[in-house]
């Protein structure tokens, strides 16, 4: 029997394979999407609301974008243009519906996430993976660590992931299809990425094994494509534009000179992020740090598997196609091992993201090729496919949380605040290290109505000048760790400091206080040519004391007196049960100002806060200063008891 096809039968035929292809992908677009949504949710239950406390790597940057996205502003080489401008004008439009700037900048990053799971779920499927095995993939790389992560905070890499996975899945549509559409988008999508984030340059060799069998119909387009190609350099324009019209948020580098443009335009990361190993042994290590922090966003095996699934469309003749995708991931591992400095590292988390994203891809191709050629493990597989789902959300949502919820910028706002209300008609010129300090209280102050009266000021600020001008001069006691006695007398001379409020130190080139500004309390010679002139108590919450002592050298002291501060149930105590709580120090003033330095008839102002323990009973607090012997024998001064008035 001959089946005769004529062209009614033909035309017919056509039509059914065109609507048949058409269903399909409006079908993986809906899965794209599920996963999409899935994901953005996800993310939403984790976002950052409020100004970042964390120190963790992830969160490195996050305060300065913070700061910059809501006042138009700039932030650190290599400018980040595209997502400073269009972060720019959705943080700000979020603004006018109500939304929190730190919030906004959240909500921003966290829309690329979602965008880059769609695109990660179109990769798959391109690549021959189902539908939902292809959602499913796309949503095992968007709950690792590291991508969920960033899709909480307000951070760039989501925009890079989006870049990434639309490269990719642009260079397999145009070496299948040969669309002219799908070439330009290419264009646009990987100029944009590079400009963006200069490791997108790594997919260089990807997109020019795939696109190469088909270098005959690109003659043609090569001028559409150079004019967009011209394109992305040009958003760089927007930082000198910004610096010209007076940008309120700067970055060290200002791009309105040609040399800090250009600086901008050119720069890599590689100086200040690359360190070449030393020995082989070095390599070995650093080798096992970057597993570590793999293993932290997937199970290893869970990851190996899904690389190894990038090989699979080599089964069915695509070895051009395997090839690209083992290339799309495997520059990174010696850019990790170069990036390792001993520690994790903000480079080093977004440098290794892609081998997570594209273990996603090959679990889901390794996912549909079992169902495939096994189709009774069809169930048991999608059982698996959930478990994993619900394993990484239940282990990785707390550690996204962590470090979004982290509170500690609240307590360095807290802190500043003790003094941003001057009762003195002096200024008050407040010194915070640029980074999570600077953030917090630059935050606070502009957006949050807090700190009004703080002149808030960097690290290189003109010190001297502000105190000739007439200003205080305070910092976090926590800034000492960077910047001790000897790095302010590098810029000032010979320095003096006393406790503002607790967590805050003043400095100056001459003693700060008179005795006409230390107010009345009990006062004791403590035989060491330190007297205490004034001492103070005072219960701050309902298990806290507050304890305020001005201290003031009668000569030079000829050593380096410690605190002791104790809170007793028995005064004296009989024993060491008999003291609840210690606040001591190795030097007053928080630790940093050794009594030697201190010059004759200085009054210096120190304060401590001491804590009951639940069930304590106490009765004083008692205080004194001790150095130790050369024999090793602590030498106590003479004890000050101040009753407690008020229990807790």
């Amino acid at each position: 029997m001959i089946l005769k096809v004529g062209p009614e039968q033909g035309l017919a035929f056509g039509e059914e394979l065109k609507s048949h292809l058409a269903s399909l992908s409006q079908g993986v677009t809906l899965w794209a999407i599920l996963a999409a949504v899935i994901a953005f949710a996800l993310f939403l239950s984790t976002l950052q609301t409020d100004i970042n406390g964390s120190e963790h790597p992830y969160a490195t940057n996050v305060g300065n974008f913070q700061n910059a996205l809501p006042r138009w502003g700039l932030v650190h080489r290599p400018g980040y243009p595209l997502y400073c401008l269009t972060g720019s004008l959705f943080v700000n439009g979020m603004r006018l519906l109500g939304l929190e700037p730190a919030a906004g900048a959240s909500l921003w990053s966290a829309i690329w996430g979602g965008v880059a799971v769609a695109l990660l779920t179109l990769l798959a499927h391109t690549l021959g993976s189902p539908a939902p095995a292809a959602a499913w993939g796309g949503l095992v790389a968007a709950l690792s660590t590291s991508f969920w992560a960033d899709a909480s905070l307000a951070e760039v890499h989501t925009l890079t992931t989006a870049f990434v996975a639309a490269s990719l899945l642009l260079s397999l549509r145009f070496e299948g299809k040969g669309l002219r559409a799908n070439l330009l988008l290419l264009a646009l999508a990987f100029s944009q990425g590079i400009t963006h984030q200069r490791s997108v340059l790594l997919l260089a060799p990807v997109t020019l094994l795939l696109v190469t069998p088909r270098l005959r119909s690109i003659g043609r387009e090569l001028l559409p494509m150079a004019g967009l190609v011209a394109l992305a350099p040009l958003v760089y324009l927007y930082l000198p534009l910004r610096a010209w019209q007076g940008a309120s948020w700067m970055s060290s580098v200002s791009p309105g000179t040609w040399h800090g443009f250009w600086a901008m335009v050119t720069d890599t990361k590689v100086e200040r992020v690359v360190q070449w190993p030393r020995s082989l042994a070095e390599v070995g290590i650093r080798a096992e740090g970057m597993l570590n922090i793999l293993a932290d966003d997937l199970p290893l095996f869970v990851l190996a598997l899904g690389l190894l699934g990038l090989l699979l469309p080599a089964l069915s003749g695509q070895r051009c196609r395997a090839l690209a995708l083992t290339l799309a991931w495997v520059p990174y591992v010696p850019l990790c091992i170069l990036i390792w400095e001993g520690r994790v590292s903000d480079a080093l988390l977004a440098a290794k993201l892609p081998m997570v994203l594209l273990s996603g891809v090959g679990l889901a191709l390794l996912a549909g090729w079992l169902a495939r050629c096994l189709p009774w493990t069809t169930w048991p597989l999608a059982a698996v496919m959930v478990a994993l789902l619900l394993g990484l959300v239940v282990a990785h949502r707390p550690a996204v949380l962590a470090i979004s919820r982290d509170r500690a910028a609240e307590e360095i706002i807290a802190t500043a605040e003790q003094v941003a209300y001057p009762v003195e008609s002096r200024p008050i010129a407040f010194m915070a290290l640029w980074g999570r300090d600077f953030w917090a209280l630059a935050y606070a102050q502009a957006f949050r109505g807090q700190l009004p009266g703080l002149n808030l000021v960097p690290h290189d600020a003109h010190f001297g000048e502000l105190i000739a001008n007439g200003s205080r001069l305070l910092t976090l006691s926590r800034t000492m760790y960077r910047c001790p006695i000897s790095w302010w007398e590098e810029r000032l001379g010979r320095v003096h400091l006393t406790s503002a409020a607790p967590g805050v130190i003043e400095l100056g080139t001459v003693p700060l206080l008179h005795a006409a500004e230390v107010p009345a309390g009990t006062s004791l010679e403590l035989g060491n040519f330190i007297r205490i002139l004034s001492a103070q108590l005072m219960l701050t919450s309902p298990k806290t004391y507050l304890l305020t002592i001005y201290w003031q050298a009668e000569d030079i002291p000829l050593f380096d007196y410690s605190v002791a501060v104790h809170l007793v149930s028995h005064d004296p105590p009989w024993g060491p049960q008999d003291i609840l709580a210690q606040a001591d120090r190795a030097h007053p003033v928080d630790g940093w100002y050794p009594t030697s330095r201190w010059s004759k008839g200085e009054i210096v102002r120190d304060h401590y806060l001491i804590r009951t323990p639940d069930g304590g009973q106490p009765v004083a607090v008692r205080l004194t200063m001790y150095r130790q012997a050369a024999d090793g024998q602590f030498i106590n001064s003479a004890w000050l008891s101040l009753p407690l008035s008020v229990s807790p």
